[in-house]
């Protein structure tokens, strides 16, 4: 009991004489453990700045989640920081600019930004002479949207004149000028209508070149990304949730013949194609650089058969610049409730169907046929079963194992059809996909 005392008096010295009042946003702890590497040396900096009294704030959104991000700001091969802090009453958030020079550390600006919480922080090459300037999202608990802030980084601290709220953005050489640009999207609300919206650097500020309509059924975003639409085209591709939970996909770019930003898919034709109610994203799924778009229908079932069973096949579509519509690159058979895709191979498409049995958890991939015009189900070419480590062991009689992940055991049994429709399983390692449940 003694050696208990003394330990715990220790411990009690040891908070009292070797923390200051440091804490991470939303938590409780005292003594979080200390950052390591250059992160331990812009944490000191803050002490100093703050005499030991703060608290690290932590961007909500983007790719970029710490409170201290590193990133090579003047392309100097050495890392600049920008460290987010509140001081000990929470009431004001500080954005801390190092530089790096030979390994050692200094503070270039120590900022106070109006927000209740950080958004986001990005970098992009906003005037194309290869140094980032640095984008900050505020938040503030009193609105729903966010304030854009941006800063140029070139011996000292400067901020761009922008004036603009969001409520997310994505950045990319939208005009091909060799420049990134800022594509801002809000969503609906009562003073404004849903739109997306382009700057451009010019002469030290940002302009608004041009904007774009939005679909106003979007209450959220699930996914925004720039990248390459079509061979040559970019533009950001916008994954939305709408009042109903449902997802629906919108592409933005700027048509610089016009010039002016456009919605096409939404404004014109293909839109309501993009509409589903699973929780599926855009994504480059066959891997050819290109972001695909997901388009899900149900696969093909006689009138009277219970729908609930039927598999949903998910065409992923490319935008086709010419006819601004979407076009089928290639389509998998979707099964979310096990979390994988099976793409299907060119001789599967328009004579093939599947059914899931959620009890045995199989997916059964049959031929089909219409008789008259009667749908009627032909031979079974393959069955995936996913089981747990436990059940695989106790009754997989019959199906093949060709996959583990965590604790989930995929195998699979090939049917009756002995035709062009059959593959085999090293084919069926091909095509099996685990995705994001």
């Amino acid at each position: 009991m003694r050696k208990l005392k003394i330990a715990l008096a220790l411990m009690l010295t040891l908070l009292l004489a070797g923390c200051s009042a440091f804490s991470f946003d939303g938590s409780d702890i005292m003594c979080p453990p200390k950052a390591t590497g250059n992160k331990a040396q812009i944490q000191k900096l803050i002490d100093k700045q703050t005499k030991g009294d703060y608290t690290l704030k932590y961007p909500k959104n983007g790719a970029n989640r710490s409170s201290i991000v590193m990133q090579d700001i003047d392309n100097d091969s050495e890392e600049e920081a920008v460290a987010f802090y509140a001081d000990d009453d929470n009431s004001v958030i500080h954005a801390l600019f190092v530089e790096s020079e030979d390994g050692d550390f200094s503070v270039i600006s120590d900022i106070v930004l109006e927000a209740s919480n950080i958004d986001r922080i990005d970098f992009a090459d906003l005037n194309g002479d290869k140094t980032y300037e640095i984008l900050i999202g505020c938040s503030s608990s009193t609105s729903s949207k966010n304030t854009l802030c941006v800063y140029d980084y070139n011996e000292t601290i400067t901020q761009l004149d922008v004036t603009t709220t969001y409520s997310s953005l994505v950045t990319g050489d939208f005009n091909f000028d060799k420049a990134d640009d800022i594509l801002l999207i809000s969503l609906f609300s009562n003073d404004i209508s849903a739109h997306a919206k382009l700057l451009i650097h010019t002469k030290g500020s940002l302009t608004e070149i041009s904007t774009a309509e939005l679909d106003s059924d979007i209450t959220s975003l699930a996914c925004v990304q720039y990248g390459q639409i079509s061979y040559g085209v970019y533009g950001a591709i916008i994954d939305g949730i709408t009042s109903t939970g449902d997802y629906t996909t919108q592409v933005v770019l700027f048509d610089s013949s016009i010039p002016a930003l456009l919605n096409p898919l939404y404004t014109y034709s293909g839109y309501s194609s993009t509409r589903r109610s699973i929780q599926i994203c855009s994504t480059d799924f066959d891997k050819d650089e290109l972001i695909d778009v997901p388009v899900c229908t149900l696969m093909p079932y006689s009138e009277n058969e219970d729908i609930s069973t039927v598999s949903r096949k998910v065409d992923w579509s490319n935008f086709d610049t010419t006819s601004y519509t979407l076009k089928t690159n290639v389509s998998s058979i979707l099964c979310p409730k096990d979390g994988y895709s099976l793409t299907m191979p060119e001789k599967w498409n328009g004579v093939v169907t599947a059914r899931y049995n959620e009890k045995s958890r199989e997916t059964t991939v049959s031929g089909y046929k219409y008789v008259g015009n009667t749908f009627k189900l032909t031979d079974d070419i393959i069955s995936i079963k996913a089981y747990s480590d436990e059940d695989f062991d106790k009754n997989s009689s019959g199906y093949i194992e060709f996959l583990r992940s965590g604790s989930t055991v995929y195998a699979y049994t090939l049917g009756k059809a002995d035709n062009y429709l059959s593959i085999t399983g090293d084919e069926l390692k091909t095509l099996f996909t685990l995705v994001n449940q």
